[in-house]
């Protein structure tokens, strides 16, 4: 099986893990098209590869993905300090690359090599010897949107803003499909909305490491923001109703959370 297939494979299995039976054809059609949402983290042996990387990125990559149609491209980066203490991702770079269908993922790389502009642009990380690259591994996961939060978007443009990327991992799939319809249908979403988390993207992972599970991003303004938004969250009535309700136990076992800025031209 070749590299497209595969992927096409994959993205269709994925589709069917996250049915659209519990989702009125009138919510689907007005959310609109589904994205699949790759997310790559990269990771460096210093922060001044770090920060070089992110230059490319900005001036490269983001360009020459919109190019191909790509929009809402997101680079991220942290510290201990952004973090909430945490320093673990303090060499990272972290990617969202939003495509609007299975043929844009798989072209993307073909659709990189062939721009001449974007292999001028990044040509500091290509030109890098193997001995003393900019970064020393890349993983990637691969996401399939929610039916009722299709589309990747910005939610806030402020300076200040910070980008909080979770990833709520099941021990089975049927507990991850639960958790999922706990956001849909069970209605946690609507309480981070009135609770200001404000949704940048929520995906059920068709690929990568970590599985099964759920990652979503949510938005903010500050570090204020964000921690006035999740203390109404954990407060919230609604949020107690719903944990409570013994058809959503033990649906995340594991949770990653990692507080993210972005970067000079991240489009998120």
């Amino acid at each position: 099986m070749n590299r497209r297939s595969f992927i096409v494979s994959l993205c269709s299995v994925g589709a069917a893990l996250v049915p659209l039976s519990n989702v009125s054809a009138q919510e689907a059609s007005a959310a609109g098209k589904r994205e699949f949402v790759e997310i790559r983290t990269y990771t460096c042996s210093s922060m001044e590869k770090r920060d070089k990387l992110i230059e490319i990125f900005d001036a490269a990559l983001i360009p020459a993905l919109n190019r191909q149609g790509v929009k809402s491209v997101g680079v991220f980066w942290t510290n201990g300090e952004v973090n909430d203490g945490n320093a673990a991702y303090a060499t990272n770079v972290f990617v969202v690359i939003p495509h609007p269908s299975a043929d844009s993922l798989v072209a993307n790389e073909q659709r990189l090599l062939a721009d001449a502009q974007f292999m001028k642009d990044a040509a500091p990380m290509f030109e890098a010897p193997m001995n003393d690259p900019l970064y020393d591994a890349c993983s990637s996961s691969l996401l399939y949107t929610f039916a009722t939060l299709p589309q990747v978007k910005q939610v806030t443009q402020s300076a200040d803003r910070l980008l909080q990327l979770r990833i709520y991992n099941s021990y089975t799939i049927e507990r991850n499909a639960k958790k999922i319809s706990m956001f849909e249908q069970g209605g946690e979403l609507g309480v981070f909305r009135a609770c200001g988390l404000q949704p940048v993207f929520f995906g059920h992972a068709l690929a990568g490491d970590k599985l099964s599970n759920l990652t979503y991003m949510v938005g903010f303004a500050n570090k204020a923001e964000k921690d006035a938004s999740w203390k109404r969250f954990g407060e919230h009535p609604d949020w107690q109703k719903l944990k409570a309700d013994p058809q959503y136990k033990d649906t995340a076992n594991k949770i990653i959370n990692i507080v993210l800025r972005p970067s000079k031209a991240s489009q998120l």
